[in-house]
């Protein structure tokens, strides 16, 4: 090979490497803009409707449209949204508790949460006796959606636990006898059995955490400048009293004290 081939083979190679690091660049910078937000959240009603409808959605536009960011939602089962907040496929997703409580390194809560949520265990009286709180769990066969993983926040240790699709599943197994205790949240039960006619008469449903929960985002760059706009969105549409007129249009109990802090 003659030097002038050597040479041009060398710069062709250079040249390719800088074509590369510049696209490259873009795209970090084109990723980082916080300009879109893709959501991925399970379909819950009143919440996050099939439609577009729902509080957490209303909130979300409130808070971000203004601000020139587009909404993009990708519906997916609760466990699936994790996965895809973990791998950076999105940026945020809904029904977490914090970052700090779901222990989860890849996922970064704002300060304000989204909601207040009641979670509540449904268990057949005949088969349990007193009702003592969490301490009737331990060594007791449990069960709750798939992601969901209230084992991390509870605060007695069970073991004895499976995961369902969806919460008329667990219902059809407490119903049969093949687990003691469903665990849900308390609106998606309470629907749930309103429209499946679920029989409740030898049933009780009881408190057993009741905790904040959040808009989640994405750990990234991107994520913490979406945040950063939530906290200053949601702040604001509390002083205006917009946010609570949002939860007024769905029938919802409004978890902020008037002062406005959570």
């Amino acid at each position: 090979m003659t030097l002038f081939r050597l040479i041009q083979r060398q710069l062709a190679s250079c040249l390719s490497a800088v074509v590369f690091l510049l696209l490259f660049s873009t795209q970090a910078v084109a990723d980082s803009r916080a300009d879109s937000i893709k959501i991925a959240t399970e379909s819950w009603d009143k919440y996050t409707n099939l439609d577009g409808s729902g509080l957490f959605l209303d909130i979300t536009r409130a808070v971000f449209e203004p601000q020139g960011v587009e909404l993009q939602i990708e519906y997916v089962p609760y466990k699936r949204a994790l996965h895809l907040l973990e791998f950076q496929q999105a940026d945020a997703m809904y029904g977490t508790y914090s970052a700090q409580r779901e222990r989860k390194s890849y996922l970064l809560t704002p300060r304000l949460p989204i909601d207040r949520e009641q979670t509540v265990a449904i268990f057949n009286r005949s088969r349990i006796g007193n009702w003592m709180g969490q301490q009737s769990l331990p060594g007791r066969s449990l069960a709750w959606v798939r992601g969901y993983d209230y084992h991390e926040n509870l605060d007695v240790q069970v073991e004895d636990f499976a995961e369902v699709r969806d919460t008329q599943q667990g219902l059809k197994m407490l119903q049969g006898g093949r687990i003691d205790f469903f665990l849900d949240h308390a609106g998606s039960l309470l629907d749930t059995i309103a429209s499946t006619g679920f029989d409740t008469s030898s049933y009780q449903i009881e408190a057993v955490i009741e905790e904040n929960v959040y808009m989640a985002f994405a750990a990234t760059e991107k994520g913490q400048k979406l945040a950063s706009i939530y906290d200053q969105g949601v702040r604001n549409l509390i002083e205006t009293g917009k946010l609570q007129k949002i939860f007024a249009r769905y029938g919802l109990q409004y978890p902020f004290s008037p002062g406005g802090d959570e």
